[in-house]
Order: C-alpha cells, then structure tokens, then sequence
C-alpha cells in the first residue's frame, strides 16, 4: 500500500521539484525521499502516531534506536487508512514468526520457578516484554491477535514489568529456584560424596548462570564440589555426561578427576572425561587437521632444545657481524639490568640488588655500579684506554679527605669522567646525604676549574633512560676521542670459551622467554609498542629484543618444518579454528579445577568455546589465596576480577574446611588476608582445639656451648637435630593414636637443592608409625598430611630473594603492588597442608619476617617457647 500526500501538497512538492513516497512491504515501511531510499523495519516499529494540521495530516513514525520520522502533508483519511494497513501488515508478520512458542515456553518457565535461568534463556521473556511495549504503544490488543496462543502469551507479558524482566530480576528469579532444587535433590547431595555435601557446595552445585566462580578455601572440599557439580547436571537432565567438558592444569590432576568421578558416579564415569587444557588443544588441532600433531622432542627433551638455541645464536653470530656484535654487547654490558641506587628505598636493597650482580670489566676490574660496568666495557670495545679509579693528576690529601680518585681518566685525551648518581631533578638516592654528594660534586667541579683539567659527568638517570651510551660518545666526541671498535671475532669467542655459565644462562633466558612470549600471544611488533623506560631498562630490552627476534623466527619456523607443535600452539592454534566456527563439539558445560592458576591464553580458549555455541555455562574452581604460579603465566586478576572476563556471573564461596583445626585456619588466614586485592573469606573449620596448633622452633636452641666445627657447620648440624626432634614428637603421638600418620616436610626447594638435606633418607631415622615425604613449597599445594615440619623458613627462602629477570616479567601478567604478595600466598599454601599441627624450623640470625609477623598474633595462636628470641617479646 502507498501513503498519498493531499492534493494541495502533491502541487506544491512539484512546483517545488520536491518528491517522497511511501509503501508497505511485507516487512519494511520504504521511503524514498528525492532518490533517496530509507527502511524502517515493522518489527523493530513502536510509535505510529497521526496529528491533524491546517490543511493536511501528518504521520509520526518511530522504530528502535532511530530518531522519530515525521511525514508531512497527508490526507487524514489516507494516513488512517495507511496505519492500518501498517499494524495489520505487522500484525501477520508477527502471526508468522516462530518465536510465539519460544516465548509461550519461557512465560511458562518463568511462572513455574523451578529452572536456573542463564541470560540466554532470560533474553526472550525480556524480549516478550519488549513486545508487549511495542504492541501497547501501537495500540493492539491481545484481541486483534488472530491466534489463540499469541493472545495468550500477549496477555501474559502484559503482566510484565520492566524491572521483573531486567538482570536483576533474572538474579531474582533463580533465587527462587535454588531452595527449590535444594529440596528436590538434597538425596542425590547427601550420597554423592562419602559425607553429604556442605550448604554452600549445594548452593555451588545448583547455580546455573552464565559463568559461575566458586571460591573454595583450602581443604573446603573443591574436588567434592567439582563431583557433585558434574553428578547434578545430569541427576537434573540438564546435561548429558559428554556434554560436560572437564578441564585440569595437569595430567595428575586430570586423572585424579576421573578416578573420582568413577568412584562417585560410576553408571556414567565412562562419558565423562576430564582434560588438560593442552590435552584438549591438541585434540581440537587433531579433529581439524585429519591427524594427531607431534609434539615437538624440545617439550620432553629441555637438552635438545637448549642445543638448538646454542646452534642458533652462533649461526647468526658467524653470519651477522652486526648481530655478533650485539650479542658481545649485550653481555658485557647489558647482561644486568640497568638499575641504580635511585632504583632502592635503602642501603641494603641496593646491596643485595648489586650482591647479585657480575660487575667485572672486560679488563678484569671490579666496578661499583652498573652503569660504570657499561661505561668501562664500551670504552673497551672501542678502543679507548682508560684507567678506573686512578689518582688525580694533582695531589689533594689533607688531614680531613684522602686523595682524589675520579671514576674514569682516559690518558691519551686527559679526560676524567665522573659517573653521578643523581637524577634529572639532581637528586640523590634516598639513604645517601644528598648535601654532603652534591658538596662533594661542586669540590670536584671547582677542583678541575682551578687546575685546568678536563672532567665530564654522566649520571644514573641516563642509565635509567637507556641513553647512557649515547651520552658516553656524545662526551667521547666533544673532547675528540677517537672510537676505533676491536676485533669481535677475539672478544666473541673469548666471551664464549670464558663465561660458560653466563652462556647458558642467556640461553635459559631466550628458552623461558620464548614460552612465555607465545603463552601470552604477543607479536615482536606489540611487544616493541609497549616498552617504556619506566617499566623497564630500554636500552637492554631492545638489545635483548633485537637478538631474540631471528631465534624465536628460527624456532617457529623448524615447528613448521617439522609439522610440530609445542605447548603454547596448541592454546593458540586451537583458539583461532574455534573462533573461525571449524571445531563441533556437544559441550553445553565447561567445569574448570584449579581456576586461580588460569593463563591469559587459557582464559582466551575458554571465552571461544563458551561464544562457539549460545548459552554454554562455566564453571570455574579455585582459591585466589592459593594462586602461586605467576611465574609459569598465572594472573590472579582473572579470579579476583572474574565478572570483567566472564559476564555475568555468580559467585559462590565454600565456607567450610575439614582439613585442619580452627587454631591453624586462624593464622594462616590471617596472614594470607592482609592483601587487599585478595577475596575475603569467612571460613569456619570442622574441628577446633584449645592450644596452639603451630610451633616456631629456633635451630639455635640445639646449638652446642662449643665445638671444633665452624658456625656454619653448627647450624647446619642444628637444622637436622631439631628436626629429627620434631620427626620424634610425632612418632611419639602416632604411636599413641596407634596408627600410622603422614609428614610432610615442606622447604622451599628440592631436597637435593638443600645443601643440610642433601643425601638424607627419612626412612633410615626409624620413625615406623610416621610416613614422612619431603616437598618442595609449590609441589605441596593439593597435598594435605597429619603433621607439616615447614624447614628453613629463613630470609631469602621466605620471602624468596630471588626475583624474576625483569625481561621476563615483561611477558608475565602485571605483577601485584602488594609486597611480597605471591611470596604470603605460597607460604599460606605450606602453612595450610597439616590436619593437626605444624612445626617451624628457622635460623634466629636470618629469621623470615614472615615469622616475626605471625609472632604478633600472641602465645593463644602460636607456640613460641622453642623460639628464645620471639618468646622475649610482648604479645598477647
């Protein structure tokens, strides 16, 4: 049908060259205004509304997100009849659409109560309601609806209100659900463990929104709730057993997964599997490509791929001299990070920072910074003579200053160069006195003026900047220093055949740095974009970048060569044939263990597969108080912010632990909250015991009064008596339980790394009624024993004082601004593994602050008697 414009108009549009008309189609409302032609879809149409003018009508036209159309100048009569051809055409194409059962069944759900609606299945009761606006707006009745279940359903939305269609009346909706699927299945929840499930964890099981995040203290029952999860969507029929997709970190935890699952549920163990994320990369690659990739001999065999990073490196070297030159650049002045003395809050950082350090020139000298290492190394590479702390030229000893000594003096030129550390603001490091430095800077300035002498001045700043070199020659060419660069190839191989280790090291470097690059899909070009100087030391970052660039091309391309993959390919190869719709799958529910360990990549394949089908649910388990793998790519954001990732979504915390007493949850959980960025949790414990459930014990105590050994020997001698001390306790209160009991002895690295433990066997000290195993910190989180003996908990063992390159922190996720953040979490995890009691073994010289903290939290919590230099101190 056409709108016809009034006579009067029709001739003034003429005369005015002016035209517009507008039809009906089946779906659309067309209007071509002078050749231009415009669509308002009927479904999307909410406003039809006629006004009367002087001497024509006119015809208010509006559809969703588009601002109202007004046409002028038509016959009142035409337009009548023109609205309601429109709500008529509308009215079939309504009659026609099949969405009037989808919305008759949802109305239907929605009234019942009874099913946990995702927002997917929320979306058309919201869109009933949004039907129902529309349809009132245009004024049709439930009445002009031809078919019976369309003037049912009509009136049913009618009933509607904006906020009972909203999300927040989506979260109301499914809290009038979960009493009612509690009741129904509370048998199914007191049998499918071997103790009937917790209230929460029934309340985890039965959330079903979109994605789901249950947050389970340690020893809460994670693995029960997993079970219990997998049971209950198909006790319910929501899901079949293969449409549950079972994901684990690793192959143990994986197998521990299914041998569960068939212990709990064995009528459908068979069609449940559970997966690592790699596993089910390589097999989503598998399904793809027709055939099983291999995975590359460097994933199993480190040696192989060490060796082919070597053959690398030396292969560019031979055949590039720029890039050989950059690699002797690199390590002679590059290889430790640019950091100075402004770089530290004190003395003692800094020291440590510079303990770790190799400060040795190429002519054999100890320096005192890095910077001075750079500046001394690059006027070697370039043939510039020079000697390092040397006296002045001129006599300056008094009673009251030794002679002069200025850092660099080049002979040939008679230039002394001074390195300042001073920033831009020239200012000092916080521990130095900055008026007596910079009195001292001026004596020198006035001292060189006086006497004629040449001094130039080059400051950490520069070093912090990257610019430190450019700086050097800029001095070098003022004062005509000729540059004239060594032969590499001696220096190369010299380097090579003299500092083995460094050599390795910076092939562990490219190795570690390589997985990670891949783990968090960067490209060199992203990577490069994002370098600034402060987050890091770009001049050695570039440098690094530019020698890692060819390897890494190398690398993938012998993957290619050899149609292999390693680990980081089957994340992201896996992720782009999801995202490109090639990967058919019957999932419909996603369970993931151990969520607090998530990588960005992991992340990454798991939002594909939650948008490769509509409403698939995750959900995800885990603690972020026990998130202690950053190291291998973990972000603890990605639990502590779940809703920014995976929206929306409901927590749900477990609120119970049966693992140990509530004198050790109170320590343990006391410490580990102190981060704020953390999730708080109110856990209560199954067994509570009225004395202290955690000893420190000083090694010191088994000192002896003298001895021929030398201190170092005592202690170590000490650390293994007051262990074996410990070891006997427990013996004695197995024997008088009458049944064996678990250890665990929890130090920070390997038994062979220890140096007191190394070739110590456990089962020789004779303790039968005690199964002791040592583990390392991280290796003991999922482990649970009667007794935990946390041995060497020291400075620099807790906390580590080992820290990350910072080359590698630039591929890693945003470390936490919290101190020692990651370092509390790990010792929580150590703390949390004992049921009954744990012993601390610790050096009073070096004790951990760790230690002195929990000290504070009085003699009702810890037991400090064995621990002389704690117990003198005042607590409550």
């Amino acid at each position: 049908m056409q709108l016809k414009p009034a006579k009067l108009v029709l001739f003034w549009r003429r005369l005015m060259g002016i035209s517009q008309q507008v039809d009906v189609s089946s779906t659309h409302i067309n209007i071509i205004n002078n050749g231009t032609k415009v669509e308002l879809s009927l479904a999307d149409l909410y406003q039809l509304n006629i006004k009367k003018t002087w001497f024509s009508s006119r015809l208010e036209l509006a559809v969703k997100d588009s601002p109202t159309i007004v046409l002028k100048g038509y016959n009142s009569k035409s337009i009548k009849s023109f609205s309601v051809y429109v709500v008529n055409t509308l009215l079939t194409l309504m009659a026609s659409s099949e969405r009037w059962q989808q919305f008759a069944q949802a109305l239907e759900v929605h009234k019942k109560a009874e099913v946990y609606l995702s927002s997917v299945e929320w979306k058309p009761i919201a869109e009933m309601y949004q039907l129902a606006c529309q349809f009132s707006a245009l004024g049709i009745n439930p009445e002009a609806l031809s078919n019976p279940l369309h003037q049912q359903v009509l009136k049913q939305a009618q009933l509607l209100s904006a906020k009972i269609v909203s999300e927040l009346g989506r979260q109301l909706h499914n809290q009038q659900v979960v009493p009612k699927l509690l009741s129904k299945y509370g048998e199914f929840f007191d049998n499918i463990e071997k103790l009937p499930l917790t209230a929460n964890q029934r309340l985890a099981c039965v959330t079903n929104d979109d994605h789901n995040l249950v947050i389970a203290g340690a020893g809460t029952g994670k693995t029960a709730t997993l079970v219990g999860k997998a049971g209950f969507l198909v006790e319910a029929n929501i899901a079949k057993a293969n449409n549950v997709l079972l994901l684990a970190f690793g192959n143990k935890a994986a197998l521990e997964m299914n041998q569960r699952i068939q212990d709990r549920l064995p009528s459908i163990a068979e069609d449940f599997k559970a997966s690592t994320f790699h596993a089910l990369g390589n097999m989503i690659l598998a399904n793809h490509f027709g055939y099983k990739k291999a995975v590359t001999p460097f994933v199993e065999q480190p040696f192989l791929y060490s060796q082919f990073i070597n053959q690398q490196l030396t292969d560019l070297a031979n055949e590039d001299v720029e890039y050989k030159a950059l690699l002797v650049n690199y390590f002679l002045s590059l290889a430790t990070p640019a950091k100075s003395e402004l770089d530290f809050d004190s003395i003692e950082q800094y020291q440590e920072f510079l303990s770790s350090c190799r400060l040795i020139t190429l002519k054999g000298e100890w320096v005192k910074s890095v910077g001075e290492l750079r500046i001394a190394n690059f006027l070697t590479l370039n043939g510039v003579d020079y000697e390092y702390e040397a006296n002045y030229l001129h006599d300056t000893r008094t009673v009251a200053r030794r002679q002069y000594q200025p850092d660099f003096y080049l002979p040939k030129s008679g230039l002394y160069i001074e390195y300042l550390g001073l920033n831009e603001r020239n200012e000092t490091a916080p521990f130095v006195d900055q008026i007596a430095y910079l009195e001292s800077l001026e004596w020198k300035r006035n001292l060189h003026l006086s006497k004629g002498t040449q001094l130039a001045e080059l400051y950490s700043y520069q070093l912090m900047k990257g610019v430190l070199p450019f700086a050097l020659k800029t001095v070098l060419s003022k004062h005509d220093v000729n540059l004239i660069p060594i032969e590499l190839d001696v220096i190369f191989n010299q380097l090579r055949e003299e500092n083995t280790n460094q050599w390795k090291g910076f092939i562990e470097l490219i190795q570690r740095f390589l997985g990670l690059f891949k783990d968090g899909s960067f490209t060199i070009e992203s990577f490069r974009s994002g370098l600034n100087s402060q987050v890091c030391d770009i001049e050695r970052t570039q440098a690094f970048v530019s020698l890692f660039e060819p390897v890494y091309n190398a690398y993938q391309t012998h993957l290619n060569q050899t149609e292999t993959v390693d680990f980081s390919d089957m994340i992201a190869e896996a992720i782009d044939i999801i995202e490109s719709g090639h990967f058919h799958h019957p999932y419909t529910h996603i369970l993931v263990d151990e969520f607090q360990d998530i990588s960005v990549g992991r992340a990454r394949l798991l939002k594909a597969l939650l948008l490769s089908k509509p409403n698939m649910r995750l959900f995800a388990v885990g603690d972020d108080w026990q998130s202690i793998y950053r190291f291998n790519g973990a972000d603890i954001a990605l639990f502590t912010e779940f809703n920014k990732t995976f929206s929306p979504s409901t927590a749900v915390p477990l609120d119970k632990t049966f693992r140990f007493n509530d004198k050790l949850h109170s320590v343990s959980s006391r410490f580990v909250s102190t981060n704020p960025k953390q999730i708080q949790k109110q856990i209560h414990t199954h067994t509570s015991v009225s004395s202290p459930a955690l000893r420190l014990v000083d090694i010191k105590n088994q000192l002896p009064i003298s001895s021929a050994l030398s201190m170092k020997d005592q202690k170590e001698q000490a650390y293994i008596d007051t262990l074996y001390r410990s070891l006997s306790t427990f013996n004695r209160q197995a024997n008088r339980k009458q049944k064996k009991m678990s250890v665990l002895i929890i130090g920070r690295y390997r038994q062979e790394n220890t140096r007191v433990l190394v070739g110590v066997n456990f089962s020789t000290w004779g303790f039968t009624s005690l199964d002791i195993v040592y583990v390392t910190a991280h290796a003991s989180k999922g482990l649970e024993a009667d007794y935990v003996v946390l041995f060497g908990i020291d400075t620099g063992s807790f906390p580590s004082s080992r820290e990350n390159d910072e080359l590698i922190d630039l591929v890693l996720p945003i470390k936490e601004d919290y101190l020692y953040a990651e370092e509390r979490r790990l010792f929580y995890v150590a703390l949390t593994r004992a049921k009954h009691f744990v012993y601390v073994l610790f050096d009073s010289d070096q004790a951990s602050p760790f230690l002195t903290e929990i000290n504070q939290y009085g003699r009702h919590f810890i037991d400090n008697k064995l621990a002389k230099t704690f117990d003198k101190w005042p607590c409550t």
